[in-house]
This record gives structure tokens, sequence and C-alpha cells, in this order.
């Protein structure tokens, strides 16, 4: 009963860090190079305990087998959960989910819209990092049969990809010829200032991009091929070609595949805040507070299975303690930024610290009556899952805030958590 007691009281105190974190971030943002020196001696006191308290022990204990195979389980099942996590809105709780978020949202959208003009001959033609950088500027548009586009003599502010549909070009009441999918118009007055020569009219329902005037300097400068592409485009439409169907479907495959993994989030900071904005509508507290727990349950677990009555293990007690406070400082900012109320943002953490300290309990209740086989196993799944969490978020969130410096903050904090572990470590690792 006391060493589940201790065990409870030991969890908070480890997770109690977290509710001085997010205080904290509610009403002050510390700077870059603070931020990422505290994250990145967190992320080395972990490894520390990682290395000194939970291998060593588990392999002692049982052997290679269950630390390989829980290790493997471990960060396995981190990986899948916290996926499933973000996906239903808990991806705000830090920045490195919301990060990855953001460009696996940014990534789709933009495989989506490659999808409809990848027969596009002028993108055809572009190399896929053009191509991708180019579509977040395209507009779609839905056009109805009989509508005209636009008419002959009307000063040109705007150029069309037809992605599916037919169009006429008419002078007068003549029709020049028909454009098809695939194809493009109004390339003319962007690329010379003139006014419309002709007549467009849809000759069926239509599905075009648009590309406004105001965006084409954009586009020029993020697409040097574009107007090279565009003239091609103009002087021949409709290209033959000695390259078999099923050889162009493959390459037109690989070239929208190279285009979508061209993308970057190379939004401005305004920009992705606004668009962190509108994604946080579909987030959900419960989300957000189920994707932080589990970044704690595996340490707290572990808190708990090596608490021994009148023992604390301070090594890994202390490097929960210090990882959690800038985990909770930079996703009480995120949160905030995002519009979440400080009152939530209190209340998820302080959930977050009780939780912490209840699956300590169950940590320590497990290990008390399960084989010391099972133990190391259980031990080695919850390291498996917080070198998976180390090497998914603290580290590189650590490395985007502070760049190569915190190579040191690391290598502090792994050294101080071996001088912690020292004194307990068997003596044919630390010989006297």
């Amino acid at each position: 009963m006391i060493s589940m007691l201790d065990a409870f009281l030991q969890g908070l105190l480890a997770a109690s860090s977290s509710g001085l974190g997010a205080l904290l971030g509610i009403f002050w943002q510390p700077s870059r190079a603070l931020s990422a020196a505290i994250m990145a001696f967190g992320s080395g006191t972990l490894l520390s305990a990682l290395a000194f308290e939970i291998t060593i022990s588990a392999y002692q204990e049982s052997g290679f087998i269950p630390l390989f195979t829980g290790f493997l389980i471990g960060g396995w099942l981190f990986i899948i959960i916290t996926r499933f996590v973000d996906d239903k809105g808990g991806f705000l709780r830090k920045v490195s989910s919301r990060r990855r978020y953001l460009f696996e949202h940014r990534q789709g959208e933009t495989g989506d819209v490659l999808d409809r003009i990848a027969n596009v001959e002028v993108m055809k033609n572009l190399p896929p990092s053009e191509a991708q950088a180019i579509v977040p500027l395209l507009k779609p548009i839905s056009i109805k049969k009989g509508e005209a586009i636009f008419n002959e003599g009307d000063q040109g502010d705007s150029f069309y990809m037809i992605v599916s549909g037919e169009a006429e070009v008419k002078k007068g009441e003549k029709v020049m010829t028909i454009l098809n999918a695939g194809e493009v118009f109004g390339e003319m007055a962007l690329l010379n200032s003139e006014t419309r020569s002709a007549t467009l009219v849809a000759h069926t329902d239509m599905e075009v991009y648009q590309l406004k005037q105001e965006h084409f300097d954009d586009v020029l400068l993020k697409s040097p091929s574009i107007a090279n592409s565009l003239s091609h485009a103009l002087a021949k439409r409709l290209r033959t070609t000695t390259t078999s169907q099923a050889e162009a479907e493959q390459n037109l495959d690989l070239w929208r595949q190279q285009a979508i993994d061209s993308v970057e989030i190379d939004l401005s900071p305004s920009e992705e805040q606004q668009m962190i904005q509108g994604l946080a509508k579909s987030s959900a507290p419960l989300a957000i507070l189920v994707g932080t727990l589990i970044d704690g349950i595996p340490e707290s677990t572990v808190i708990g299975m090596t608490v021994h009555p009148g023992h604390i293990g301070w090594s890994f007690l202390l490097a929960v303690f210090i990882s959690n406070f800038p985990e909770a400082l930079s996703s009480s900012i995120g949160m905030k930024q995002a519009g979440t109320k400080s009152s939530r943002i209190m209340m998820l953490w302080i959930g977050v610290i009780v939780l912490s300290g209840v699956c300590a309990l169950l940590g320590n209740v497990l290990a008390v009556n399960i084989s010391d086989f099972w133990v190391a196993l259980a031990q080695s799944v919850s390291g498996g899952a917080l070198l998976a969490m180390l090497a998914s978020t603290m580290m590189p969130e650590a490395y985007e805030l502070g760049g190569g410096s915190v190579a040191f903050s690391t290598i502090m904090g792994f050294l101080t958590g071996f001088c912690i572990s020292a004194p307990h470590l068997p003596q044919f690792i630390i010989r006297s």
C-alpha cells in the first residue's frame, strides 16, 4: 500500500512541471534559444534514463528477447496511436505534431489538385518542385454549358487550365476550334498584356483551374519554366509523341509523386497562424487530452514500476520532470495561439498531471503482481514508446528551435542523467 502511494505521488511530482510549463506558456513566450536548450537538456536526461534505468534493468531481469520485443512493440504502438489521435483533432498539443499535420494536410490538398491537373500539358512540362509551388495559387471553377467564360476584346486578367469538359473558341459567330481537357486558354493575355483575341464559350459543363493576373508574377518567380511552357503550349497545343500510353501514364505517376514529395511548409508566420486557426476548429479537447496523456503514459508507468519502499529513482524522475516542462510550455503556447481558452488549457494539464499519477500507481500494481519477465517486457514497451516520442517530437522540436547548438544541451542532459544513475549501476558497468 505504501509503495502504491509512493508511486502515485512520484507520478504527480514528475508531471507537475507540466502544470508549471502550461501556466507559464499562457502568459509568457520564452526565446527560441531558451526553449530549445531546455527541451534538448530534457531529451538528454531521458535518453540517459532509458539507457541506464530501463534498458539495463530489463536486460538483467529477463535477457535480450523481451527487451528487443518490448521496444519494437512500444515504438509501433506509440506511432499508431499518436497518428490516430492526431487525425481526431489532437494535433494541436505539440509543435511537432502541429507542423506534421499542416505538412500532411497541405500535401494531401496538393495531391488532390495534382491529380486533376496532371494531364494539363503546361503542368506536365514543369519540374515537379515548380508544379507543387503553383498549386496554392490555382482556383477551381465550375462552368455550365453555354456560359461565356470571356468575350473578344475583354481585358485579360486570368488564364485557365481545363480539367474536364470542352470549350468553343469563337470569332464572331464562327467556331474556330474546340479546346479539350488538358489544354489551356487565356495565356496570351498574360504573356503579352493584350485584350482577349476571341470569345470562349463552354461547349459542355466544365471544370477548370484559374490563375489570376496578380498571381502570375508570383508564378514566374516560383516556376521559371512556366513562361516557356506556356509559349510552347500556345505554339502547338496538340503534341504528338512516340511514347506508348502505358509509358506516358507511368511517367505521369512519377511526376505527380515527385511533385507531392517536393511539398514544403514554407508559410509565413501569419499564414501558418491562419491555417492553424482554421484547422483548430476541427480539433477536439478530448483528443488533445488523450494525445498528451499518451505521451506521458510510458514514463509514468515506468516510474510506478521502479518504485520500491525507501527508494526513489531520481534519474528517471528528474528526466521526466525536466522534459515535461518545455513540452507543456510549447503546447500551451500553440493552443493559446489557436484560440483555446486559458482556463481550458489549464484544466487539460491538471487532468494530465492527475492521470499521470494514476498511471504510475497502476504501473506499480502491475509490477507487484506479475513475474519478472512480464515486468521487463512492460518496461521495454514503455521504453520503446518513450524513445519513439523522443525521436519524433522532442529532439526534432529542439533542433528546429535552436539548430546545432542543442547538441551541447543534449550532451549535458545525458551526462547529468548518467551522474545520477551511476551510483545504482551494476559493478560490471561501473567499476569502483
